[in-house]
């Protein structure tokens, strides 16, 4: 009976160990999904340098020019008169700091919305094709003198709005699901993972060799985690269309894998805690005999 009582609680040591290394990397994505992501402030501010990337500053004055035009509705000689000095103008904009302002504010908003919607409180609008955008509005009092003179009436109230096409309705409903799994389970993921390592070495029959164990199975788990995210990088981006959108999406990816780095260098750091501790008290109990 004692026989099968030790066997009962090895089979349970064992089960919650491997359940402590597996669904390890799971915690932590979760975590960042339910609490890292939904950081604005922070998304805003590692998104902000963004600006000045040569990719967006030619897709922002690409933008000002079709929208300006589209907005004055001149005569289609005069508007390719137009075109030039509106380009040379909106290429200077694009680098001022009241362009980056806008950007800040439309980065801020379209991270808000992406929030509510991965959270079910809120939907997000679609351009033409069917993608969610960000959408920067951007006043150009530069170019009033020029409108002005062309015969434009109200050229100052003119605010371009340029669309930056991020990603597709389809994989948005995607991210949407995996967000909801992970939102529920996300918070308490790591919390979870630790009573099982706990469990599994108060159940053990030698609990150095049961710490050891899930220490090293975490420290491979965390490394897979890193090598997946390292490796993982390139090709999501090339599966971005733009090149402007593959520019946001890249930095965007660059905070998030950052953020899991983070992660896991604590889940490393615990396991070689744990390491250290199994070692020592292993050899102080030899040194005491």
């Amino acid at each position: 009976m004692a026989r099968q009582a030790s066997g009962g609680r090895s089979f349970l040591s064992a089960l919650c160990g491997l359940l402590a290394i597996v669904l390890l990397p799971v915690s932590l994505v979760g975590f960042w999904a339910s609490v890292m992501l939904t950081r604005t402030d922070v998304f805003v501010d590692e998104l902000r340098p963004v600006v000045s990337k040569p990719q967006v500053q030619q897709a922002l004055t690409d933008g000002i020019v079709s929208g300006v035009l589209s907005a004055v509705q001149l005569q289609p000689a005069i508007e390719k008169a137009l075109e030039v000095p509106i380009r040379t103008e909106a290429a200077k904009l694009v680098a001022s700091p009241q362009v980056a302002t806008a950007w800040t504010s439309a980065v801020r908003a379209v991270h808000s919305q992406f929030i509510a919607v991965m959270q079910g409180r809120g939907s997000t609008e679609l351009d033409d094709q069917g993608r969610v955008a960000m959408r920067v509005t951007i006043p150009v009092p530069a170019l009033t003198a020029t409108l002005q003179q062309a015969g434009v009436p109200n050229a100052g109230a003119i605010a371009p709005v340029v669309t930056i096409p991020l990603v597709k309705a389809t994989d948005l409903q995607t991210a949407q699901r995996a967000y909801r799994i992970a939102g529920s389970w996300g918070p308490w993921g790591p919390l979870v993972v630790a009573v099982l390592a706990l469990l599994s070495i108060a159940l053990a029959r030698r609990w150095r060799t049961a710490t050891t164990l899930v220490a090293i199975g975490w420290i491979g788990t965390s490394v897979a985690l890193a090598l997946v995210l390292m490796v993982a990088r390139e090709p999501l981006m090339r599966r971005v269309g733009p090149e402007v959108a593959r520019t946001v999406a890249d930095a965007a990816y660059g905070l998030a894998a950052r953020n899991l780095y983070y992660e896991i260098g604590v889940a490393l750091g615990v396991a070689v805690v744990m390491l250290l501790v199994s070692a020592l008290t292993l050899a102080f109990g030899r040194r005491r005999r």
